[in-house]
């Protein structure tokens, strides 16, 4: 990925920065990196007209909840995954939101809020931090160059990796390998929550790790801190149950 620091006016229009490959936000401009992994041309499929159009970050979370709704009931309607859908996207990815999710395998985004192929730019991560370059790069890359309105960091219940920074915090338990990488991340969260009873302290650190992964991502210049000044951007967090398949937001 080259980015290039050359200025560019924020009035070039969304479909000559497509044509281009540059997208500019907050006086950044991103090049080199549309074409490689497909650009944000819009287009609509019959598969996925069962869904709310998104045009600004509330509808986006709204679409979001409402996707997670028919999913507990079981009213799933499977928008967006026909052959229809795959032969536009393959043209060009169109996702509406960026998912900060956990890497784990009982939380896959597409299915717990009902979307299909190109609707949502999923970056997990166990224990759904932000603390790496990499990670807030691949986001900036949703926002800046696939103009998604909405980042949703999403925690879980039961989460593993939120246990093990509770057993190195509490007991000093440490982790083999390279998982210190995934807990040293989480510390903080857990070290401003450990006087919370034993009790209701692993829920009290999931949902401490996405606020302060959300304030993360709000504050990251130039791009995501600059877009959600700007109004084109909201980060908000969540956490999924595994039990009933509820995302409820975390304030």
């Amino acid at each position: 990925m080259m980015i290039d620091t050359k200025p560019h006016s924020l009035d070039v229009s969304r479909r000559s920065l497509l044509r281009t490959g540059i997208a500019v936000c907050g006086g950044i401009a991103v090049a080199g990196v549309a074409g490689a992994c497909g650009d944000s041309s819009s287009s609509t499929s019959s598969a996925s007209a069962t869904t709310t159009p998104v045009s600004n970050p509330d509808q986006a979370l709204t679409r979001l909840l409402d996707g997670n709704g028919r999913f507990v009931t079981g009213k799933l309607v499977h928008p967006g995954r026909d052959d229809v859908r795959r032969a536009e996207q393959a043209e060009g990815q169109t996702p509406f939101a960026v998912i900060v999710g956990c890497s784990d395998s009982r939380v896959p985004p597409e299915i717990i809020f009902d979307e299909g192929i190109g609707d949502l730019f999923p970056v997990r991560v166990a224990g759904n931090t932000a603390a790496d370059d990499i990670v807030v790069g691949s986001i900036e890359y949703a926002v800046a160059v696939l103009n998604c309105v909405l980042v949703l960091v999403l925690g879980h219940e039961e989460c593993g990796a939120i246990k093990a920074t509770i057993d190195l915090v509490t007991k000093g338990k440490q982790v083999p390998g390279h998982i210190s990488g995934v807990v040293q991340p989480i510390v903080p969260a857990v070290e401003a929550v450990k006087s919370t009873p034993a009790d209701q302290l692993l829920d009290a650190a999931i949902r401490e790790n996405v606020r302060r992964t959300v304030a993360h991502l709000q504050s990251s210049t130039p791009i995501l801190a600059d877009a959600v000044q700007s109004g084109k951007l909201k980060v908000a967090g969540a956490e999924y149950a595994l039990h009933s398949g509820k995302v409820a937001l975390v304030t």
